[in-house]
């Protein structure tokens, strides 16, 4: 099965065994109406990006998803989108795009397509960047595998007689993958051998065995989520 199968159903299966269980906790199913009419909570807002290329949103278009709040309710069933230049929750009611107060939202979910996968976003403290982040969840178990979906923003530059070039500003998308050990604060996971052999550093020898005789590419997304999984299995 080649790297791509198996990060959709890793990412399914994650995300359904996570989600089976959150009816139980988050038992208040709130309408999207009450939602919008939380005016000290939402502001309306419909930027047009016609003149940028890219958008600081994750996805041109919202999709399908579910809110998690603090307060243990929840709203199914409507469209999302993550702002992840600004790490500010979106969602809309057809017609216009409102922001959340993302500080009561625990996790989200956002199903691609009719038939797609579920991407589960969970709430998280960097006390290197000393705020809350929200970064998707590749692989729960004893270990978490997370993966944080940045923006770039980059200015037009015809103006500049050393630009690029640029005829226009633009987004260009990159990704940090985080780990956390046993409940610990996530850390960044850098695409180097020795940087994460040090991560898992109560294991270090297996974990380099590991890599070399799995040839795992540290820069790809399925090969870490089979990394992680093996670390929690030895």
């Amino acid at each position: 099965m080649k790297h791509g199968a198996i990060l959709i159903l890793l990412i399914l299966s994650t995300a359904a065994a996570f989600t089976q269980d959150l009816p139980s906790v988050y038992d208040g199913v709130w309408k999207m109406q009450q939602q919008v009419e939380m005016a000290k909570k939402l502001s309306g807002v419909n930027p047009d990006y016609s003149n940028v290329n890219g958008t600081p949103n994750i996805f041109k278009e919202f999709h399908k998803g579910n809110f998690y709040f603090s307060d243990k309710t929840c709203i199914a069933d409507i469209l999302i989108n993550y702002n992840c230049y600004t790490d500010v929750v979106l969602f809309s009611d057809g017609k216009n795009n409102y922001t959340t107060n993302s500080q009561d939202i625990d996790y989200f979910t956002i199903t691609r397509g009719e038939n797609g996968p579920i991407l589960l976003f969970k709430q998280v403290f960097l006390s290197s960047e000393k705020k809350r982040i929200f970064m998707q969840v590749l692989y729960q178990g004893e270990s978490v595998l997370f993966k944080r979906y940045r923006k770039e923003f980059l200015k037009a530059d015809l103006d500049k007689p050393y630009g690029s070039n640029r005829q226009r500003d633009e987004y260009n998308d990159y990704y940090e993958y985080y780990v956390s050990i046993a409940g610990k604060e996530p850390v960044i996971l850098k695409p180097r051998k020795n940087a994460v052999v040090e991560i898992f550093n109560a294991k270090s020898d297996k974990i380099d065995d590991f890599i070399k005789n799995e040839k795992i590419d540290l820069k790809n997304e399925a090969d870490l989520m089979k990394l992680v999984e093996h670390y929690d299995k030895i």
